[in-house]
């Protein structure tokens, strides 16, 4: 058994392939009987059909079976369908209740009397 490598994946090498990206180009590759590969060999020149080792097969053969490359999964995220997606809210600030007993308002200020001089007096 021989395993091939052909590199142009649209010409007629007369002969059925498996197509797979390997690097940015599609290629094709295919596992042959040795009189089969020995004679798609001898008719394609040697930059369009090579032969391959089993281990560059195999790995050729699993990366068939994977997602492409470029497949991403996105992620989500859970929203109120009541609230505008494009829209910021503010978080409500959680306060720890104090510890100590608070003052009424009354003893934390003090209000005396003021003295007020008239700018306008004795003027006129």
């Amino acid at each position: 058994m021989k395993y091939l490598l052909f590199q142009d994946i649209d010409k007629e090498y007369g002969a059925t392939f498996d197509r797979v990206l390997v690097g940015s180009r599609k290629r094709g590759f295919g596992a042959y009987e040795d009189k089969d590969a020995k004679l798609l060999l001898k008719l394609n020149p040697a930059n369009l059909v090579s032969e391959i080792s089993q281990d560059t097969y195999d790995g050729l053969k699993k990366k068939l079976s994977m997602a492409p490359v470029s497949y991403k999964v996105i992620g989500t995220v859970e929203q109120d369908p009541s609230k505008d997606p494009n829209a910021v809210y503010a978080k409500p600030e959680e306060v720890a209740p104090s510890k100590k007993k608070s003052k009424p308002a009354k003893s934390l200020v003090s209000v005396g009397k003021a003295k007020v001089e008239d700018p306008l007096e004795g003027k006129g």
